[in-house]
């Protein structure tokens, strides 16, 4: 004869109860499913622009931690580097990242604010630097020539939202043929592209190199405007190879007379990586939605530990008559567990779709990139699971204690 499903059985002999223990545990799985979508989304948001470049190498300051600090080095190192075997070509990518204001221009004067810092990258348009089509010459979509006209930009259609109305941007009418101001000087924008706001910039525009002298630093800078580079984008020869590449960078062009370091040489990835490392170890952020990763375990494993312990108590003088009957402790305790596993299972599906809607609702209404990886939710899956096992291990205690003849005597 088959066994009775006594786990089964025993959670799901009343529906509504059963429906209420899955919720508290939905509850902490989506808890913690949000702790890291945020975590997430914090060091995804950031290093947006960077997964965008299209370069074999990048050369950045070793001062410079992160994107929106503002450590510039040389541009003859990147003059330095085209010298080098197997480089191609090398390109200059200027960031302006806060310095420069842009004004709201939105006709109803209601929703007029104080005009807002944003960030404006400076490109050659005609070499293809970062990976938008408006940016690709191959593309029907291509903007770039728009930009080559002096004092006009690209605009991010994901933009900060204004939080009274999230079909406006914050910096007001952001569509082709607007007027507005970037610095105190009139600016055209022609076109649009899809990048998203971070924690320190609130929208991006693009401009031609020429544009972003003219605006942002010829008014301020003695010398050259573009003498000073925020990153050097190298591309290599096909088939060169990158590693001994970058070591002949590193050998030839990124130390000065000093011989200390002017320039890191790092690939995409590692110059995301390197975003990633300053946000987590250098910002309480990080370790507040860690803090809060664990809190949704600390949370969880109580909710299910009242669960598990009530159904004991709720069934004792079952589980005293399967002790009296012969069952040992070992195969009482295996049912707890049992039970302990269907909740984890039924709570953390529930749990994963609701987060799911949650994190396309997130994301659609700030444009933060919240997005459910598998990494993600095998994390959330393994962290539930273990949180579930111990209630049931804690809630045994009382179940192993008992005894037939305390409990009919």
């Amino acid at each position: 004869m088959p066994r009775t499903p006594l786990a089964w059985y025993n959670l799901t002999h009343d529906r509504v109860r059963f429906a209420l223990f899955v919720l508290g545990v939905v509850f902490a799985v989506v808890l913690m499913f949000m702790q890291l979508g945020f975590r997430g989304a914090l060091l995804d948001s950031n290093s947006l622009l960077h997964e965008h470049v299209r370069a074999d190498l990048v050369l950045i300051s070793p001062n410079r931690s992160a994107l929106p600090m503002r450590e510039p080095f040389s541009r003859r190192r990147l003059v330095q580097a085209a010298a080098i075997p197997g480089v191609r070509s090398v390109h200059p990518l200027y960031i302006d990242n806060g310095a420069a204001v842009l004004r709201n221009t939105d006709p109803d004067r209601r929703r007029r604010e104080a005009s807002r810092a944003v960030r404006v990258v400076g490109v050659d348009p005609d070499a293809f630097l970062l990976d938008f089509p408006e940016l690709d010459p191959s593309d029907p979509r291509y903007l770039g020539d728009r930009i080559k006209t002096p004092a006009t930009a690209l605009f991010d259609r994901k933009s900060h939202r204004d939080p009274d109305d999230p079909t406006r941007s914050i910096f007001g009418p952001l569509v082709e043929g607007a007027r507005t101001e970037l610095a105190g000087q009139g600016i055209t924008l022609v076109g649009g592209f899809d990048l998203g706001p971070d924690f320190t910039s609130e929208g991006t525009l693009i401009v031609s190199s020429e544009t972003f002298a003219d605006l942002l630093r010829r008014p301020v800078t003695l010398g050259a405007p573009l003498a000073d580079v925020d990153l050097g984008l190298i591309r290599l020869e096909p088939g060169a190879d990158v590693e001994a590449v970058r070591d002949a960078i590193r050998r030839e062009v990124a130390r000065g007379s000093d011989g200390d370091p002017e320039v890191d040489v790092l690939t995409v990835p590692e110059l995301v990586a390197r975003e990633h490392r300053f946000w987590l170890n250098n910002t309480p952020i990080g370790f507040a939605f860690v803090f809060g990763m664990f809190m949704g375990f600390a949370v969880g494993t109580v909710i299910c530990y009242q669960i598990l312990s009530g159904d004991v108590s709720d069934h004792i003088a079952e589980y005293a008559t399967l002790k009296a009957f012969g069952y040992t402790n070992r195969h009482l305790a295996w049912v707890v567990i049992q039970e302990a596993l269907i909740l984890a299972v039924a709570g953390y599906i529930v749990g994963l779709g609701v987060s799911w809607l949650a994190y396309d609702w997130l994301t659609e209404a700030s444009a933060m990139p919240l997005r459910m990886t598998f990494g993600r939710a095998l994390i959330v899956f393994v962290v539930t699971v273990g949180m579930c096992i111990v209630s049931g291990l804690i809630a045994l205690v009382r179940l192993v204690r008992a005894d037939p003849a305390d409990v009919f005597g």
